[in-house]
């Protein structure tokens, strides 16, 4: 049974430019060594793995470089030879990556995504009978021939290279705002060339890397006779959902939009020059034939408004469209914003009930305040007569006076008519009676110690 084994001829490479390589490459000697096959490492372990890592590293390079993450030895061979000498270490390095996992048969790895995406009969067929038949030639193979070496037309991807280019895809889709929209390959291999030098094998490696890790999801649809592959690439942080049926609605939507602007910009190509057959015409004085191609003018101009009023239904249903997706994601936000507020109310036992109660206390205990405040702001009652305690007041100074020998005659005479003085003071002005008045004030002496309550229950003070 013929098995494919990945072997692929190819064209080599373009010849790298000298500044590619690494300074030791205008070293005779040192490139004699590292273009030679490997020793055992058991000679040498730091110059075996030293010359691994050189060989590795310049691999790398040369897929980053080229934007493919797709090598084989025969095409690593004519990129790398100097001065007629390839490196014929190469199988070696191959075998060295192949078993630490850091590249992998180009059509292995998309053989085992093709059956991931399949359903389980294929994948049964695939795991069960053509697997083993596979690994049963490639033993006999090996038996036969007595060598383990690598195939050298065999295509392997760098798995690195692999993954970094996806990360530039994922950027570039990101940037155009493609993501969960459903995007033709044919188009997505434009637009990433247009933004990077990454080769349409580096892209179809990259696609498949993305595609095992949940990164985008893709399905191959039947279109007018002919085979078209579709890809749909997840947001941030998220797993590729497949396409759905409202999708591909949207998609062919928005492929008959492109269709009729592509034809409306060739009517209104076809309008020019129509008219410039018809300038041509008058010049030479064929008017009949100038008239024809006037009516085909005008045919043409009536199908291009018919095809202008479609474009513009169209654009206008496309319009609705994203508005209905645009206003499901607002109300699907409302709906987690208002079960979060939900939730919160729970947690924190809050209820319109108890809301309700908390502010019937709350008007109940400023009622109160308020009636406090008004008590406290109330002015003591005082059953005292003030005339009383003036004339009180008035005899105790009186008392003191005469105990002091201080004759009132002399001190308030007769005040003359004219004067200006005010009547009662003694010689002077009202500053002098306010001064008088103090005296006689600070004469006056109660002693706490004798105020005590009268057996009527009133106050005594002996002075």
């Amino acid at each position: 049974m013929a098995c494919d084994t990945g072997e692929e001829q190819v064209k080599p490479k373009l010849q790298l430019e000298s500044s590619f390589f690494p300074e030791c490459w205008k070293d005779d000697t040192r490139m004699g060594v590292l273009l030679a096959e490997f020793r055992p490492r058991t000679v040498n372990p730091v110059s075996y793995d030293s010359k691994m890592k050189f060989w590795k590293d310049l691999i790398s390079s040369y897929c980053q470089s080229t934007g493919s993450s797709v090598v084989s030895i025969v095409t690593l061979k004519e990129c790398f030879r100097r001065k007629g000498t390839v490196p014929y270490c190469l199988p070696v390095v191959f075998e060295d990556m192949i078993s630490k996992g850091e590249i992998v048969r180009k059509d292995l790895l998309y053989e085992q995504q093709k059956n991931a995406s399949v359903s389980w009969g294929p994948w049964a067929l695939e795991t069960l009978i053509k697997a083993p038949l596979k690994w049963s030639y490639e033993k006999a193979r090996q038996t036969v021939t007595g060598s383990t070496h690598v195939i050298e037309t065999t295509h392997f991807i760098l798995k690195n290279t692999a993954k970094y280019h996806g990360e530039i895809i994922e950027k570039v889709v990101v940037s155009q705002e493609l993501c969960n929209r459903i995007i033709s390959y044919d188009k997505l291999v434009r637009i990433i060339k247009q933004s990077s030098n990454i080769s349409e094998d580096g892209i179809q490696a990259a696609l498949v890397v993305l595609e095992q890790n949940k990164r985008l999801v893709r399905e191959t649809v039947l279109k007018e006779g002919s085979l078209s592959e579709l890809i749909k690439f997840a947001v941030s942080n998220a797993v590729a959902q497949p396409i759905t049926d409202i999708e591909r609605s949207i998609y062919d939507v928005e492929q008959s939009e492109t269709v009729l602007m592509n034809g409306i910009v060739k009517i209104e190509q076809d309008i020019d020059d129509t008219m410039v057959q018809v300038r041509a015409c008058i010049k030479d004085g064929r008017k009949h034939l100038a008239k024809t191609y006037l009516k085909k003018k005008h045919l043409l101009e009536k199908k291009l408004e018919r095809k202008i009023n479609v474009l513009e239904n169209l654009q206008v249903l496309l319009s609705k469209i994203h508005d209905t997706q645009s206003d499901k994601n607002v109300v699907e936000a409302y709906k987690l914003g208002t079960n979060a507020l939900k939730q919160a109310f729970a947690d924190a036992g809050i209820t319109l009930d108890s809301v309700d109660d908390v502010l019937l206390d709350m008007k109940d205990v400023l009622g109160q305040h308020d009636e406090m405040l008004k008590t406290l702001g109330t002015a003591a009652i005082d059953d005292m007569d003030d005339l009383d305690l003036e004339q009180e007041l008035s005899d105790l100074i009186d008392i003191k006076l005469a105990e002091s020998n201080i004759d009132g005659a002399n001190l308030i005479p007769a005040m003359p008519i004219n004067s200006t003085q005010q009547p009662g003071l003694p010689g002077g002005t009202a500053e002098d009676f306010d001064k008088e008045i103090e005296k006689r004030l600070a004469a006056l002496r109660v002693n706490t110690t004798e105020v005590h309550n009268g057996v009527d229950g009133k106050i005594r003070i002996n002075i």
